[in-house]
Parts: C-alpha cells; structure tokens; sequence
C-alpha cells in the first residue's frame, strides 16, 4: 500500500489550489501540506508543491497558471493506466468522445480495473511530447505504437 508523508506546500502552489481559503482569510496566513506517496508509488501527475509552481519543473501542471494550447476542450481527459503514469512508454490511444481518450502503456482490455485512473489529458500531453497526435484523433479513432515507437492507425 506504501507510505506517505507531509510536505509544507509552497505559497505559490497554496494559493491556486485552496480555493478561496486565502479570500475567506485575506491577509492571513495559511499553511498547507501535501500528501506525497512514497517514491515507488509516486506517478507524473504527482506535483512537488514544496517548490514554487513553475511549468518547467512541472509541466503537467502547467495549465494551473497559463492559458490552454491545444484545440480539444480544457476539461479533457483520459483513462490511463498506473504504470503509464510511473512513466512507462504509452502503446495505444484511442479517442472516444470529443473530451475522453484512452491512453494505456499496454493492452487496454487485459488492464485491471484497480490499476486505471482518469487524469487531465494535458497531464499526459506536457509529461510526453509524443501524445501530441492524439488530440488529431477524430471520436472513435486510435493508434498503437510498436517497437521502433512509430503509430500506426487501428485498422
């Protein structure tokens, strides 16, 4: 199951996501503290808040503080695997509705229910480049990678 520990959360951090703790308190001073998993369990949409928020030491997080780029809807997401998100190489996606992808580092249908989560899809996108042709997908199409890490249409 693992361990996990409190880390104090930087004022940059603690003022975009305490949601209007600092305007019910103004002026004040508010300590936050996250919950950080153990490094075995610790995945890419996993944030250290104890630094200042900056997109490029985390860039999935990005979207928190900058305008969206990409021509799919902000609220976007997709159903992933753990293991895609402990940084294994992405396999296959496919596209399903305008906002929801399946993004998986293996055989989607052979993935346990208990090792699937739904995050952002810009978490994907910023944690790898090479997602990028996913937003390009039109509902109800995908692609899968093989060895040379080339993708190929489902056919």
């Amino acid at each position: 199951m693992g361990h996990f520990c409190f880390r104090k959360v930087n004022t940059s951090w603690a003022t975009a996501l305490m949601l209007g703790a600092f305007d019910y308190y103004p002026g004040k001073s508010i300590e936050a503290y996250q919950i950080v998993p153990d490094e075995a369990h610790r995945t890419i949409d996993v944030p250290n808040l104890s630094q200042p928020w900056s997109p490029t030491h985390t860039p999935a997080w990005r979207w928190l503080n900058e305008e969206w780029t990409y021509y799919v809807p902000k609220d976007s997401v997709a159903l992933t695997d753990l293991n895609a998100l402990r940084g294994a190489r992405v396999t296959e996606v496919m596209r399903w509705e305008e906002d929801e992808w399946e993004i998986f580092s293996g055989a989607g249908p052979e993935i346990p229910e208990s090792e699937r989560r739904v995050v952002p899809l810009g978490v994907l996108l910023e944690a790898d480049k090479s997602l990028l042709p996913a937003i390009d997908l039109h509902v109800g199409t995908g692609f899968w990678r093989n060895e040379d890490s080339e993708w190929n249409p489902w056919t």
